[in-house]
C-alpha cells in the first residue's frame, strides 16, 4: 500500500514538471524561432512479489516454497527534459532585417561571452550600422573579405540584399559610376551532430562547449531567407490540449493517494483494534 502512495506521488511530481514545460512553451509561443521543449519520463523498475510459504508446526514434512503474485510498479521519474528543434512555420513580413533558414543550421551571433546560435531571425540595424538581434548581439559573417575570419557584419545605413546562400550585397558605384553589387560577407550558418548538447540561454539563443569541436558541422541543406521569419513550433492550442490532459492526470493521481490514505487510516485505527 505504501508503494502505491509513492507511484501516485511520483505521477503528481512529474505532472506538475509537465505543466511547468507546457506553461513555458505557450508563454514563448509567439518568439520568433522558439523551439519547444518535451519532458521525457522513465518507469522505475518493477518489482517482482511472491508469498513464501514454509513449514508448519502441524505439517513439519512439507517444504518451503514461492508463490509468484506478479509484478508491482514502483513509480516514475523525470529521465530528462529535451528540446524540439523542428522547424516552426515560415511567414512573410516583407521587412528586410528579418531573416529565416529553411533546412539545417543556426545564424551565429557574437556575443560578450561568446558565440551563440539561434533560429531567431527577428534582427535590426544598430546605430553604428551593425546587423544585431533583439538583446545586442552582433550577426556573424564568414569574413570573406576579412582573410576568411569571422567577425561582424556592418551594412551601414544602405539597403542591403541576402541572397538564398546568405552573402549580404549592397548597390555601390564602381569605377565607372554604374551601380553593381557589392558583397559584404556572408552570413555565418552552423549546425550541430548532436542538437541535444546544446543549452538554451534567455533570449532564444544557444550555448555550445567550444572544445567540442567534434559536434559542429556545415549545414548540408539550407537556404537563407530575406523578409521571412520562422515562427515558434510551439502551437498555443496543442499545449493547451496537452495542459489539460496533465491537469486530469495529476488529479487522479491525487484521488489514488487519498482512497490509500483512507484505507491506511482504517487499517490503523479500526482493523488494529
Amino acid at each position: 500500500m505504501l508503494t502505491g502512495l509513492y507511484s501516485a506521488a511520483s505521477g503528481m511530481i512529474i505532472q506538475e514538471r509537465v505543466q511547468d514545460t507546457l506553461a513555458y512553451n505557450l508563454a514563448n509561443s509567439q518568439i520568433p524561432g522558439f523551439c519547444r521543449e518535451e519532458v521525457v519520463v522513465r518507469s522505475f523498475p518493477d518489482v517482482m512479489l511472491s508469498a513464501t510459504y514454509g513449514r508448519s508446526v502441524s505439517q513439519p514434512e512439507n517444504p518451503r516454497y514461492h508463490q509468484t503474485i506478479g509484478r508491482l510498479g514502483t513509480g516514475a521519474g523525470i529521465d530528462w527534459i529535451y528540446v524540439d528543434h523542428s522547424a516552426g512555420q515560415m511567414v512573410y513580413t516583407g521587412d528586410s532585417n528579418d531573416l529565416a533558414l529553411f533546412g539545417d543550421g543556426f545564424f551565429t551571433l557574437l556575443s560578450p561571452d561568446g558565440q551563440r546560435y539561434t533560429r531567431s531571425g527577428n534582427f535590426h540595424v544598430d546605430k553604428e550600422g551593425y546587423l544585431v538581434n533583439s538583446q545586442g548581439y552582433y550577426v556573424m559573417g564568414q569574413g570573406i573579405n576579412n582573410g576568411r575570419q569571422p567577425g561582424r557584419i556592418q551594412v551601414g545605413q544602405e539597403h542591403f540584399h541576402v541572397d538564398g546562400f546568405g552573402q549580404v550585397l549592397v548597390q555601390r558605384p564602381n569605377q565607372q559610376g554604374i551601380m553593381s553589387n557589392v558583397v559584404l560577407d556572408q552570413i555565418r550558418v552552423i549546425d550541430f551532430t548532436n542538437k541535444d548538447k546544446l543549452f538554451r540561454e534567455a533570449g532564444n539563443i544557444y550555448r555550445v562547449e567550444e572544445d567540442d569541436a567534434d559536434n559542429f558541422k556545415i549545414p548540408v541543406e539550407f537556404r537563407v531567407a530575406q523578409g521571412y521569419l520562422e515562427k515558434s513550433n510551439s502551437i498555443p492550442t496543442t499545449e493547451m490540449v496537452k495542459l489539460i490532459d496533465s491537469y486530469r492526470i495529476h488529479e487522479a493521481s491525487a484521488r489514488v493517494i487519498r482512497a490509500l490514505d483512507q484505507t491506511l487510516n482504517k487499517a490503523v485505527n479500526e482493523l488494529a483494534r
